[in-house]
């Protein structure tokens, strides 16, 4: 008995060690569904990947974790993730730089000195006199302050920075103020800026806006009282605010499957990748069309719709060009099966519409680390997470620094890209999950097989 027992335990160990290693693949760019050939700039060691949309109609996880760099030797290199978009960053606007004009005041404006009060009595009367000092010259003044001429200024700024001198090893506050008439002022903050006795600057003299704009109104600069020549303010710099550009979304046309025109009030589909939606657009074929519909999504059939939104899908022509209804704004919605639903009042769609999925702009930043050639894979659902944060690729990174790192690009670009099929929801089942099981269920009936017929001949040899 004891020997059938260890035939039988040595006939199931190979089946085991085939589900655990069906269970646990390794990660290899064999394991990914889609798979493309890099080219790299020379000499190139770090390097950024924007992503088409051949890539990202690939992606089977919502976080996008099943992207991956390999190298010529097969093993995967560093890389990050970065979901913003640096080919569509406006470009900082230039400084204004403007000149400012001085506030002087007496030095001895603030106390009695220089003046004399007499009484003198006359045959005509008593005679009060008040002698008063003789107007200061610029010399005698002190510099209290400062005014520039802003009025000109359309742009929202958002910082004002003081091409100034002050008192050194102390710190030292400037005050800004705005007014329209010169007599009414309205505060727009300080800044307390700080440099060392020899002359380095610790802490500029930079006052935040925070988008405000100098339209109409003059500035005005205070500060802190000093000895006389101790500040001299040259000019201020006004930094406007950069433009909030666009990102540049990845269109992904879809292609209904068949059947979708049958009920012209519902369209269904199921999406083949699970990049996450930013927007959907949806365009009513013909001249003259408007259907009310709203937006429905689930993860998979067992679980039930969720409404989205509403939108009104519409299609006119007018002054001899037709609009279209603009895309329906969505969020970052990692939803598989789609449902819209044209409302009760109208006659539906005359003909399935042109669905295009718009997805946020990504790109990878990567170590080209290894010999080449580089590939880039993704499609796998069970793919672990191997990203690393961007900072811990570019030692001393800075927000847009990414921008700057030279581009690769795939070998084989696709010319146009092309409308990605669906499949109608439910009839997309788990082929890999059916797929594995079925070879776990053969390998455990054939190695019970071979068992049972060892256990046959130990028999016979027994007997």
């Amino acid at each position: 008995m004891t020997l059938r027992r260890f035939a039988f335990a040595l006939a199931l160990a190979p089946a085991l060690a085939v589900a655990v290693a069906i269970a646990a693949p390794a990660d290899t760019p064999d394991g990914y569904a889609a798979r493309w050939p890099l080219q790299l700039p020379a000499a190139t060691s770090l390097a950024r990947l924007p992503l088409p949309a051949e890539v990202l109609a690939q992606i089977q996880t919502a976080d996008l974790r099943d992207l991956r760099v390999f190298n010529g030797a097969g093993q995967p290199v560093p890389l990050a993730l970065d979901r913003a978009s640096p080919d569509t960053r406006a470009p900082a606007p230039a400084a204004i730089a403007l000149p400012a004009l001085p506030i002087l005041a007496d030095a001895q404006a603030a106390t009695t000195a220089g003046l004399s009060l007499r009484v003198e009595d006359g045959p005509g009367g008593r005679v009060v006199r008040l002698d008063t000092p003789s107007a200061p010259t610029a010399a005698d003044a002190t510099l209290i302050g400062a005014l520039v001429d802003t009025r000109e200024q359309k742009a929202a700024l958002q910082a004002v920075e003081l091409d100034a001198d002050w008192p050194a090893a102390r710190p030292f506050t400037f005050r800004l103020h705005a007014s329209t008439d010169l007599r009414q002022w309205q505060p727009l903050g300080e800044a307390t800026a700080y440099r060392g006795a020899d002359g380095a600057v610790a802490a500029p003299a930079r006052v935040p806006l925070n988008g405000a704009t100098l339209h109409a109104r003059t500035l005005r600069i205070t500060w802190d009282a000093a000895a006389p020549g101790a500040v001299a303010l040259r000019g201020v710099r006004l930094l406007p605010q950069p433009p909030q550009a666009a990102p540049a979304r990845v269109a992904v046309p879809l292609a209904l499957p068949e059947g979708a025109g049958r009920d012209p009030r519902v369209l269904e589909w199921r999406l083949p990748f699970a990049t996450p939606l930013a927007a959907l657009d949806i365009r009513a074929d013909g001249a003259a069309a408007l259907v009310p519909v709203r937006v429905l999504a689930r993860q998979q059939r067992e679980q039930p719709w969720t409404p989205l939104g509403r939108h009104v899908v519409f299609s006119l022509a007018q002054d001899g060009r037709t609009q279209h209804s603009p895309p329906l704004e969505l969020g970052p919605a990692a939803w598989r099966e789609w449902r819209v639903e044209a409302d009760a009042a109208s006659p539906g769609f005359a003909a399935p519409p042109q669905v295009t999925a718009w997805l946020a702009p990504v790109q990878i930043v990567f170590v080209a680390s290894g010999p080449p050639p580089f590939t880039l894979a993704a499609g796998r659902a069970d793919a672990p997470a191997a990203s690393l944060p961007l900072p811990s690729l570019m030692p001393g990174h800075e927000p847009g620094a990414q921008a700057r790192l030279p581009a690769a690009a795939l070998a084989a670009p696709a010319p146009q890209p092309a409308a990605v099929p669906t499949t109608a929801p439910g009839a997309q089942r788990d082929v890999r999950r059916w797929t594995l099981w079925a070879i776990l269920l053969a390998g455990v009936l054939a190695l019970g097989g071979m068992a049972w017929a060892l256990v046959r001949q130990l028999g016979k040899a027994d007997s």
